[in-house]
């Protein structure tokens, strides 16, 4: 790397949506991120089995990082690109600058912002925004505080950038299983390893919040948490954080419940057939696009007519049962017919069913079609009123939205053909528990608010 001449280097920039973790991401372009090599994650890139490489990001190959210090002190991250790569369309916006004496400067010239949450005040003051993840900011100053006075080159692996698919990326992290610790660690090392997942709802769960950003299109900001944040939750605490997550400062983000959950249960099926495979320390991301398909006052009344819905459903049926219950005995006579108990709630439920139909037709007639439901659309209803040339809603169903689940991390990971002393038989019990939980709980959120 030494003889190679400076024009063919790139700059380094770190990689503005890490939410989680300890080593420093850098980005070599939009599409491929750059990892601190460690010798264990980079033989098992090397050996993946086939069937679970399709969850993990696509392994590049090992580039050489060159430290170089600048006029004025300021210190810059390089590398030559393999003879393979091909340029991928980067921003040439330089966000983070920093010099020797471990002082960063970042630009805030970018439109998109990123707001650590108030719970968490290690990293930025409370409601700073940044041209990147608070948490870039902590992983890149410690990881150059290091090298710069250690080497002036460090190997790194290549790794797919998962979040480049997404203009507005919602990405979470979690720490998976119910063991946070390799089996080379030290006994102090294991130890701790251990307290952390007693605490935390690792231990009851087999998952725990490891950071999240998600995008707020009510300020067109990134709300972030990190690693603390997760280590307090509680096990309701978990689940509200996943509503969080899902939340766009506007509504949950129930559209992408069913495409997450169903990556969720593919990975599960996968993993159930994995023989000798242990995850140990991993983390799972889930992704999915903050660009909101619908504008705000179409989500506000879908919503809105969601819940007004289930009130007076909720109501109706309430008011039949307590009707029944009221005095059980009681029966009512049509032309000197006695009718039973069962009779009567059957004829109360019907006619709860009747009256919010023909509230539904009321509203519905009284509805702009500019504004209709989407859900009414999809339904073809006979008793809509429909325009003579379709609007851009009537003309074609929604998109499914943009989601992603991808294993990583595994400086700590083995698996057979790795022929570690340490083996092991069946699949990753610890990382399953953790999976079925979090599809669980999924599956209530979009239950409950779906």
């Amino acid at each position: 790397m030494a003889d190679v001449s400076k024009s063919s280097c790139i700059r380094l920039e770190p990689f503005i949506h890490q939410v989680g973790g300890h080593s420093s991401m850098l980005c070599l372009d939009d599409a491929t991120v750059c990892k601190p090599l460690v010798k264990r994650e980079l033989q098992f890139y090397e050996t993946l089995p086939e069937a679970v490489s399709k969850f993990t990001p696509h392994f590049y190959g090992v580039i050489q990082v060159n430290v170089q210090t600048e006029e004025e002190g300021y210190v810059t991250l390089t590398a030559s690109p393999p003879k393979s790569y091909k340029p991928i369309s980067s921003s040439p916006t330089q966000r983070v600058r920093l010099r020797r004496t471990g002082s960063i400067e970042v630009s805030q010239d970018d439109q998109t912002l990123f707001e650590e949450d108030s719970l968490d005040g290690e990293t930025q003051p409370n409601n700073t925004s940044l041209a990147l993840n608070p948490w870039v900011l902590k992983c890149h100053r410690d990881h150059l505080s290091t090298i710069i006075n250690t080497a002036t080159t460090q190997n790194f692996i290549l790794l797919e950038n998962v979040a480049s698919q997404f203009t507005f990326p919602c990405i979470l992290d979690l720490k998976m299983g119910t063991r946070q610790y390799g089996d080379a660690d030290t006994l102090a090392k294991k130890q701790s390893k251990m307290v952390k997942v007693v605490s935390t709802t690792s231990a009851k769960l087999g998952v725990r919040v490891g950071g999240m950003q998600v995008y707020q299109v009510t300020t067109g900001r990134f709300l972030c948490r990190n690693k603390l944040y997760g280590r307090s939750l509680s096990v309701n605490g978990f689940t509200q954080a996943l509503c969080k997550f899902l939340h766009n400062g506007e509504r949950i983000r129930t559209d992408v419940l069913p495409p997450l959950i169903k990556r969720l249960e593919e990975l599960l099926e996968v993993l159930h057939r994995q023989e000798a495979v242990r995850f140990y320390t991993t983390s799972l991301l889930l992704l999915y696009e903050g660009q909101d398909q619908f504008g705000l006052s179409e989500c506000r009344e879908v919503e809105e007519n969601k819940t007004r819905k289930r009130s007076i459903s909720h109501f109706k049926f309430e008011e039949a049962i307590e009707t029944k219950h009221d005095d059980p005995a009681k029966s009512t006579s049509v032309e000197g017919n006695a009718i039973s108990p069962s009779a009567l709630d059957m004829e109360s439920i019907v006619n709860a069913f009747e009256e919010e139909r023909q509230r539904s037709e009321r509203m519905r007639h009284r509805r702009s079609s500019s504004c209709v439901a989407l859900n009414d659309i999809l339904a073809g209803s006979a008793n809509l009123s429909m325009p003579s040339s379709p609007s851009p809603l009537q003309a074609s169903a929604p998109k499914e939205p943009t989601v992603d689940v991808r294993i990583i991390d595994f400086a700590h990971s083995t698996h057979q053909g790795l022929a570690d002393p340490v083996s092991y038989t069946g699949p990753d019990s610890g990382f399953i528990f953790g999976l079925e939980n979090m599809i669980s709980i999924l599956k209530n959120i979009e239950r409950d608010y779906g």
